[in-house]
């Protein structure tokens, strides 16, 4: 099943747009008299080589597309959800999208891909997946994409949502994933609502990373989670507190919970040494207070808008300090040496 969140503009998700171009160039000429070549002949010979040295020769080449990662778009994120999801949490995804994309502006290209609880459901959905994967980037091979080691029968069987950024030095294609399920959280779930939020602002940050290599990319997002984890998180739950018919005390309570990872620091260690892994929800938790001990101390602007506009050409650190103006290493000792050890209530004090 295909849905669009046809809310800019129509027709531009249509499913048929997504069969790549093609071009195939079969030259023909006149018969040369006097020896002379005719001016129609030259000209269509010039356009012909023309056509070749731009999009190369043979039927299987696919036209190049401008490069447009990083600026925003008035294209819709395309829907697709397995048979056994049904058409609620597809308008759910929807909606806290659009909320995303409205608070941070609307980046792509982007896909949703809704999972049930169903394996079954959720194989025909892969088989769905890479058959679009084949046909926005035609060098995509169908045995490795449908055997990938984290597919769409995972979420089916463990929950959770992610996002998968397809920005390399391989792919043809570029743009983002995101997958929801049904459990960890569901639809049926407030938690549903800020993950969409979360995965969102991760297509945020990478919209600021132009380089399409790896190294470069998770150097300027972090490798560990506590940067990009915890700045995803804050601003979801930040974002989310804002909305219509959320209770007054609903950040206070969510940030307050997440106050209990302290308790599981080791000694010395700080949220900057916590890889991905069983005690990564540490990170998770202590980089969504860093965040908003970053913006207290500066502002909303300095982290959402300063920082992410000059992390391209500044790098981390050097964007960190501009915005900040301290080092990011700086910040984080007072965070762990004081903000930490503060009361519940001097440190709820920064919590809007």
């Amino acid at each position: 099943m295909i849905f669009s969140a046809g809310f800019f503009l129509k027709g531009i998700n249509n499913p048929t747009n997504l069969e790549a171009t093609r071009t195939g160039l079969r030259p023909t000429f006149g018969a040369l008299q006097g020896g002379q070549i005719p001016r129609a002949a030259m000209k269509r010979a010039f356009l012909i080589i023309l056509a070749i040295l731009v999009f190369g020769h043979g039927t299987n080449c696919v036209v190049a597309q401008a490069d447009t990662w990083g600026k925003t778009t008035a294209r819709p994120a395309e829907f697709y959800a397995a048979s056994d999801v049904p058409a609620s949490q597809v308008e759910l995804t929807k909606q806290w999208y659009q909320v995303a994309s409205r608070a941070w502006g609307n980046f792509g290209p982007l896909e949703f891909w809704i999972v049930g609880r169903s394996e079954k459901a959720a194989r025909d959905l892969d088989r769905k997946y890479c058959a679009v994967r084949k046909q926005k980037d035609p060098g995509t091979v169908l045995h490795y994409c449908l055997n990938r080691s984290h597919n769409f029968t995972d979420y089916a069987r463990d929950g959770n949502a992610g996002l998968n950024t397809r920005r390399n030095e391989r792919d043809n294609w570029s743009g983002f994933i995101i997958t929801m399920s049904g459990k960890n959280p569901g639809p049926r779930e407030e938690d549903y609502k800020p993950v969409v939020l979360h995965e969102y602002f991760h297509v945020y940050q990478h919209a600021h990373i132009h380089s399409r290599k790896e190294q470069t990319r998770d150097s300027l997002n972090q490798t560990n989670p506590w940067w990009s984890e915890g700045g995803a998180e804050y601003m979801a739950q930040l974002l989310y507190s804002r909305q219509k018919g959320v209770r007054a005390n609903y950040l206070k309570e969510v940030m307050q919970r997440k106050l209990r990872s302290s308790g599981s620091l080791q000694e010395g260690e700080t949220i900057r040494d916590i890889p991905y892994g069983r005690r990564a929800r540490i990170a998770y938790d202590l980089g969504a207070w860093f965040i908003a001990f970053l913006i207290s101390k500066s502002s909303e602007e300095a982290y959402q808008v300063n920082f992410f506009k000059a992390l391209e050409t500044r790098g981390f650190e050097r964007a960190f300090l501009d915005s900040f103006g301290r080092s990011s290493k700086a910040l984080l000792e007072e965070f762990h040496n004081h903000f930490l050890s503060l009361s519940r209530r001097s440190q709820l004090k920064i919590i809007p």
